[in-house]
């Protein structure tokens, strides 16, 4: 949502004014995370709304001692059986995928890093595996990975098994906490295994600033279920295969002598076996 009247529109669908009943909430997997010197902090969570599963992220800064929502992130998860078969119909869409783009200034190393490693998915891994607090979400109903040994385990079936790549097929958005600790970034992409359809999604990144340099430590991906045929143009925007690895340098490749016969294999010679010598007895018969 790029501004207030986002917001509002969209929470219009879901709150209907006639009926005045509360919308019920209930969270799951809430984890919240505060970014060092106590001024921001991210948070995720799972919510059901109105019995709906929804996968929520957040971003928060505190100014005056009041905690203030910068942004957030809703998006309903298809189940992975629904999505396969949405899927074979190209009816899968990366969530909000008409933003807008919008990158703040102070974002712009941020988003350089987030760019980096759709091609190079071992970048965002390696990020993710230094935070025990990193989490990993989406894109079906109950994919939730935390921790640096279940995102190790899982980097290395998304990366060695099916070589998952992503390129943007949207606009980017971005921006950085007042206190500067925290950015965000998000963008809607398409992610291609190796074998099997490429998978349209919404990536949404959380970084923070470790050492000066803007690290991963949260990356959600959801998707929403459009018309047959609506998730075709997101599917066209495939990223390039890996390429595959050189061939040797000329010096390194001893060159086959014309000149020269191949070499014969030398026969092994087989040992005789020796007679065994008579004993005394035999020979004095």
């Amino acid at each position: 949502m790029a501004t207030r009247a986002d917001v509002l529109v969209a929470l219009d669908e879901v709150i209907d004014k006639k009926e005045k009943k509360l919308v019920k909430l209930d969270s799951g997997k809430l984890a919240l995370v505060v970014a060092k010197g106590g001024r921001s902090a991210w948070a995720t969570d799972v919510v059901k709304i109105n019995g709906t599963q929804t996968v929520a992220t957040f971003v928060l800064s505190n100014e005056d001692d009041l905690w203030l929502v910068q942004t957030v992130a809703l998006s309903v998860t298809p189940s992975a059986s629904d999505l396969a078969d949405e899927l074979g119909k190209a009816a899968v869409v990366p969530t909000g995928a008409k933003a807008d783009q919008d990158i703040a200034s102070d974002a712009k190393d941020a988003v350089k890093k987030f760019e980096a490693g759709l091609l190079d998915q071992a970048r965002w891994g390696d990020d993710l595996a230094k935070s025990p607090d990193a989490v990993v979400i989406g894109p079906a109903t109950g994919e939730v990975t935390r921790g640096k040994k279940a995102i190790k385990k899982l980097w290395k079936e998304r990366v060695e098994d099916k070589k998952i790549r992503l390129a943007v097929s949207g606009e980017i958005t971005a921006a950085v906490t007042a206190d500067g600790q925290l950015a965000w970034v998000t963008a809607p992409v398409t992610r291609a295994p190796d074998e099997g359809d490429p998978l349209p999604v919404r990536a949404f990144a959380i970084f923070e600033l470790v050492d000066d340099e803007w690290t991963m430590r949260a990356l959600t991906e959801t998707c929403a279920i459009g018309e047959p045929g609506d998730g075709t143009k997101f599917m066209k925007i495939v990223p390039p295969k890996e390429a595959p690895p050189p061939p040797p340098p000329d010096d390194q490749v001893t060159p086959a002598s014309e000149d020269e016969p191949p070499k014969k294999k030398k026969k092994k010679k087989k040992k005789k076996k020796k007679k065994p010598r008579p004993s005394d007895e035999e020979s004095e018969e």
